[in-house]
Protein backbone atom coordinates (compact mmCIF):
# COMPACT_ATOMS: atom_id res chain seq x y z
CA UNK A 1 0.00 0.00 0.00
CA UNK A 2 1.26 3.42 -1.18
CA UNK A 3 2.27 6.13 1.22
CA UNK A 4 -0.99 8.87 1.33
CA UNK A 5 0.43 12.42 0.22
CA UNK A 6 0.53 14.80 3.37
CA UNK A 7 -2.12 17.53 2.55
CA UNK A 8 -2.27 20.56 3.99
CA UNK A 9 -5.39 22.88 5.63
CA UNK A 10 -5.26 26.88 3.89
CA UNK A 11 -4.06 28.12 7.57
CA UNK A 12 -1.23 26.03 7.72
CA UNK A 13 -0.29 27.30 4.16
CA UNK A 14 -0.65 30.52 5.16
CA UNK A 15 1.80 29.87 8.02
CA UNK A 16 4.29 28.15 5.60
CA UNK A 17 4.01 30.53 3.05
CA UNK A 18 3.29 33.53 4.49
CA UNK A 19 0.27 34.00 2.10
CA UNK A 20 -2.87 35.49 3.71
CA UNK A 21 -5.68 32.97 3.62
CA UNK A 22 -7.69 35.60 1.36
CA UNK A 23 -5.04 35.90 -1.37
CA UNK A 24 -4.83 31.99 -1.76
CA UNK A 25 -8.37 31.78 -2.29
CA UNK A 26 -8.15 35.38 -4.92
CA UNK A 27 -5.45 33.63 -6.62
CA UNK A 28 -7.63 30.50 -6.97
CA UNK A 29 -10.84 32.02 -7.58
CA UNK A 30 -10.27 35.41 -9.63
CA UNK A 31 -6.90 34.20 -11.80
CA UNK A 32 -7.27 30.21 -11.31
CA UNK A 33 -3.84 29.82 -9.56
CA UNK A 34 -3.30 27.24 -7.25
CA UNK A 35 -6.38 24.64 -7.47
CA UNK A 36 -6.58 22.42 -4.00
CA UNK A 37 -8.50 19.63 -3.76
CA UNK A 38 -11.67 19.76 -1.24
CA UNK A 39 -12.95 17.99 1.26
CA UNK A 40 -16.51 17.10 1.46
CA UNK A 41 -17.47 19.85 3.35
CA UNK A 42 -15.94 22.00 0.92
CA UNK A 43 -12.43 22.54 2.56
CA UNK A 44 -8.92 23.63 0.83
CA UNK A 45 -6.46 20.96 1.31
CA UNK A 46 -3.52 21.65 -0.53
CA UNK A 47 -0.54 19.08 -1.68
CA UNK A 48 3.56 19.73 -1.43
CA UNK A 49 3.34 20.37 -5.00
CA UNK A 50 0.86 23.40 -4.17
CA UNK A 51 2.92 24.85 -1.59
CA UNK A 52 5.99 24.96 -4.23
CA UNK A 53 3.60 26.62 -7.09
CA UNK A 54 2.75 29.14 -4.48
CA UNK A 55 6.64 29.20 -3.62
CA UNK A 56 7.06 30.05 -7.49
CA UNK A 57 4.07 32.60 -7.94
CA UNK A 58 5.78 34.84 -5.42
CA UNK A 59 9.14 34.60 -6.88
CA UNK A 60 7.53 36.25 -10.01
CA UNK A 61 5.72 38.69 -8.00
CA UNK A 62 8.81 39.76 -6.49
CA UNK A 63 10.26 40.66 -9.37
CA UNK A 64 7.35 42.69 -10.92
CA UNK A 65 4.98 40.10 -13.07
CA UNK A 66 1.50 41.56 -11.72
CA UNK A 67 -0.37 38.97 -10.53
CA UNK A 68 -2.89 38.53 -13.71
CA UNK A 69 -0.28 37.88 -15.58
CA UNK A 70 1.27 35.02 -13.33
CA UNK A 71 -0.68 32.33 -15.18
CA UNK A 72 0.97 32.70 -18.55
CA UNK A 73 4.31 33.20 -17.40
CA UNK A 74 3.39 29.64 -15.80
CA UNK A 75 2.28 28.24 -18.73
CA UNK A 76 4.38 29.42 -21.23
CA UNK A 77 7.46 27.26 -23.12
CA UNK A 78 9.56 30.23 -23.04
CA UNK A 79 11.36 30.73 -19.77
CA UNK A 80 12.08 34.17 -20.43
CA UNK A 81 8.61 35.00 -21.01
CA UNK A 82 8.04 36.64 -17.61
CA UNK A 83 11.59 38.72 -18.56
CA UNK A 84 9.37 42.15 -19.95
CA UNK A 85 8.33 42.88 -16.21
CA UNK A 86 11.75 42.51 -14.59
CA UNK A 87 12.09 46.42 -14.84
CA UNK A 88 8.56 46.80 -12.74
CA UNK A 89 9.10 48.62 -9.69
CA UNK A 90 5.76 48.94 -8.75
CA UNK A 91 1.92 47.09 -9.63
CA UNK A 92 -0.18 48.01 -12.20
CA UNK A 93 -2.87 49.46 -9.55
CA UNK A 94 -0.28 52.49 -8.30
CA UNK A 95 -1.37 54.56 -11.43
CA UNK A 96 -5.28 53.97 -10.84
CA UNK A 97 -4.59 54.86 -7.18
CA UNK A 98 -2.90 57.95 -7.56
CA UNK A 99 -5.49 59.04 -9.76
CA UNK A 100 -8.13 58.43 -7.38
CA UNK A 101 -6.29 60.24 -5.20
CA UNK A 102 -5.94 63.31 -7.27
CA UNK A 103 -9.85 63.43 -7.88
CA UNK A 104 -10.59 62.82 -4.02
CA UNK A 105 -12.73 59.64 -5.13
CA UNK A 106 -12.52 57.73 -1.85
CA UNK A 107 -14.74 55.01 -2.91
CA UNK A 108 -12.33 54.22 -6.15
CA UNK A 109 -8.96 54.75 -3.68
CA UNK A 110 -10.71 52.33 -0.94
CA UNK A 111 -11.62 49.75 -3.51
CA UNK A 112 -8.24 49.52 -5.10
CA UNK A 113 -6.23 48.94 -1.98
CA UNK A 114 -8.88 46.20 -1.28
CA UNK A 115 -7.71 44.69 -4.28
CA UNK A 116 -4.39 45.31 -3.84
CA UNK A 117 -3.95 43.69 -0.34
CA UNK A 118 -6.24 40.71 -1.16
CA UNK A 119 -4.61 39.87 -4.25
CA UNK A 120 -0.82 40.44 -3.30
CA UNK A 121 1.32 39.51 -0.01
CA UNK A 122 2.36 42.00 2.26
CA UNK A 123 5.77 42.57 1.06
CA UNK A 124 4.69 43.02 -2.36
CA UNK A 125 1.98 45.79 -0.99
CA UNK A 126 4.99 47.52 0.18
CA UNK A 127 7.68 47.63 -1.64
CA UNK A 128 5.60 47.81 -4.96
CA UNK A 129 2.40 49.89 -4.12
CA UNK A 130 2.89 51.72 -0.95
CA UNK A 131 6.31 52.82 -1.74
CA UNK A 132 5.95 54.08 -5.52
CA UNK A 133 2.68 56.04 -4.45
CA UNK A 134 4.23 58.33 -1.93
CA UNK A 135 7.59 59.09 -4.05
CA UNK A 136 5.07 60.14 -6.64
CA UNK A 137 3.07 61.96 -4.11
CA UNK A 138 6.41 63.64 -3.06
CA UNK A 139 6.48 66.09 -5.90
CA UNK A 140 2.84 66.98 -6.09
CA UNK A 141 2.34 70.22 -5.10
CA UNK A 142 2.18 70.95 -1.89
CA UNK A 143 -1.21 72.01 -1.21
CA UNK A 144 -2.42 69.45 -3.01
CA UNK A 145 -0.19 66.90 -1.44
CA UNK A 146 -1.18 67.56 1.92
CA UNK A 147 -4.51 66.47 0.49
CA UNK A 148 -4.09 63.90 -1.46
CA UNK A 149 -0.91 61.95 1.17
CA UNK A 150 -3.85 62.61 4.29
CA UNK A 151 -6.48 60.75 2.10
CA UNK A 152 -3.60 57.80 1.58
CA UNK A 153 -2.70 57.61 5.13
CA UNK A 154 -6.61 57.48 6.56
CA UNK A 155 -7.37 54.98 3.39
CA UNK A 156 -4.11 52.81 4.18
CA UNK A 157 -4.58 53.24 7.99
CA UNK A 158 -8.88 52.55 8.08
CA UNK A 159 -7.96 49.31 5.69
CA UNK A 160 -5.18 47.30 7.81
CA UNK A 161 -6.83 48.34 10.99
CA UNK A 162 -9.62 46.25 9.76
CA UNK A 163 -7.40 43.10 8.38
CA UNK A 164 -5.92 43.55 12.25
CA UNK A 165 -8.72 43.03 14.10
CA UNK A 166 -9.83 39.95 11.53
CA UNK A 167 -6.09 38.07 12.43
CA UNK A 168 -7.50 39.00 16.09
CA UNK A 169 -10.62 37.50 15.86
CA UNK A 170 -8.58 34.37 14.14
CA UNK A 171 -5.69 33.92 16.43
CA UNK A 172 -5.19 31.57 19.30
CA UNK A 173 -1.89 33.48 19.93
CA UNK A 174 -0.65 34.96 23.15
CA UNK A 175 -1.17 38.78 23.15
CA UNK A 176 0.92 41.80 22.10
CA UNK A 177 1.38 45.13 23.18
CA UNK A 178 2.23 47.12 20.05
CA UNK A 179 3.72 50.76 21.22
CA UNK A 180 3.79 53.53 18.74
CA UNK A 181 5.48 56.60 19.42
CA UNK A 182 4.36 58.28 16.43
CA UNK A 183 0.66 59.05 15.51
CA UNK A 184 -1.83 57.00 14.03
CA UNK A 185 -1.77 57.81 10.68
CA UNK A 186 1.79 56.41 10.48
CA UNK A 187 1.27 53.90 7.60
CA UNK A 188 4.57 51.95 8.13
CA UNK A 189 3.75 51.81 11.91
CA UNK A 190 0.32 49.87 10.73
CA UNK A 191 2.23 48.03 8.27
CA UNK A 192 4.55 46.93 10.83
CA UNK A 193 1.60 45.83 13.08
CA UNK A 194 0.00 43.77 10.13
CA UNK A 195 3.30 41.47 9.03
CA UNK A 196 3.27 40.88 13.42
CA UNK A 197 -0.38 39.92 13.37
CA UNK A 198 -0.32 37.91 10.36
CA UNK A 199 2.82 36.10 12.25
CA UNK A 200 -0.12 35.03 14.79
CA UNK A 201 0.04 38.12 17.39
CA UNK A 202 -2.72 38.98 18.42
CA UNK A 203 -1.98 42.84 18.76
CA UNK A 204 -3.32 45.65 21.21
CA UNK A 205 -2.19 48.66 19.40
CA UNK A 206 -1.55 52.13 21.25
CA UNK A 207 -0.33 54.77 19.23
CA UNK A 208 1.64 58.31 20.15
CA UNK A 209 3.16 57.27 23.46
CA UNK A 210 5.84 59.13 23.40
CA UNK A 211 7.10 58.06 27.00
CA UNK A 212 7.59 54.77 27.81
CA UNK A 213 8.50 54.99 31.18
CA UNK A 214 4.90 53.60 32.31
CA UNK A 215 5.79 50.33 31.20
CA UNK A 216 8.79 49.63 33.60
CA UNK A 217 7.34 46.50 36.01
CA UNK A 218 3.94 47.53 35.17
CA UNK A 219 1.40 44.33 36.11
CA UNK A 220 -0.74 45.16 33.36
CA UNK A 221 1.66 43.64 30.95
CA UNK A 222 1.58 39.45 32.63
CA UNK A 223 -1.11 39.51 30.45
CA UNK A 224 1.04 39.55 27.32
CA UNK A 225 3.32 37.67 26.24
CA UNK A 226 5.19 39.93 23.66
CA UNK A 227 5.72 43.74 23.71
CA UNK A 228 6.32 45.50 19.51
CA UNK A 229 7.85 49.24 19.73
CA UNK A 230 7.46 51.24 16.73
CA UNK A 231 9.44 54.49 15.81
CA UNK A 232 10.08 55.97 12.49
CA UNK A 233 12.74 57.87 14.16
CA UNK A 234 16.04 56.54 15.96
CA UNK A 235 15.56 56.14 19.60
CA UNK A 236 16.87 59.06 21.91
CA UNK A 237 19.42 58.31 24.30
CA UNK A 238 16.82 58.75 26.95
CA UNK A 239 14.43 56.39 25.39
CA UNK A 240 17.02 53.63 24.49
CA UNK A 241 17.44 53.73 27.93
CA UNK A 242 13.91 53.15 28.40
CA UNK A 243 13.57 50.70 26.50
CA UNK A 244 16.71 48.31 27.81
CA UNK A 245 14.80 48.61 31.59
CA UNK A 246 11.35 47.47 29.80
CA UNK A 247 13.30 44.18 28.69
CA UNK A 248 15.04 43.82 32.11
CA UNK A 249 11.41 43.97 33.91
CA UNK A 250 9.60 42.46 31.14
CA UNK A 251 8.97 38.28 30.99
CA UNK A 252 8.15 38.06 27.28
CA UNK A 253 9.54 39.10 24.02
CA UNK A 254 10.17 42.82 23.18
CA UNK A 255 10.17 43.18 19.44
CA UNK A 256 11.73 46.32 18.23
CA UNK A 257 11.49 48.19 14.72
CA UNK A 258 14.07 48.51 12.72
CA UNK A 259 15.14 52.16 13.68
CA UNK A 260 14.41 51.47 17.15
CA UNK A 261 17.05 48.82 16.92
CA UNK A 262 19.81 50.85 15.71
Amino acid sequence: MGCEKKLYAIREVSEITGIKPVTLRAWQRRYNLVQPQRTEKGHRLYSDEDIALIGEIQGWLSKGVPIGKVKGVLESNEPSKGDIYLANEQLVEVNAFLQALADLNKGKADSIVATVFKEYPLDIVQTQFVRPVEKALSVVRIGLRALQKGLMNSIFVAKINSMIEAENKATKAGKCLFINYDNVSDVYARLWALKLSESGNKLVIIDGVEDLSGLVENEGLAAYTAIAIYSSRPATTGQAAIIERVKSSFSGQVLLSDLVEE
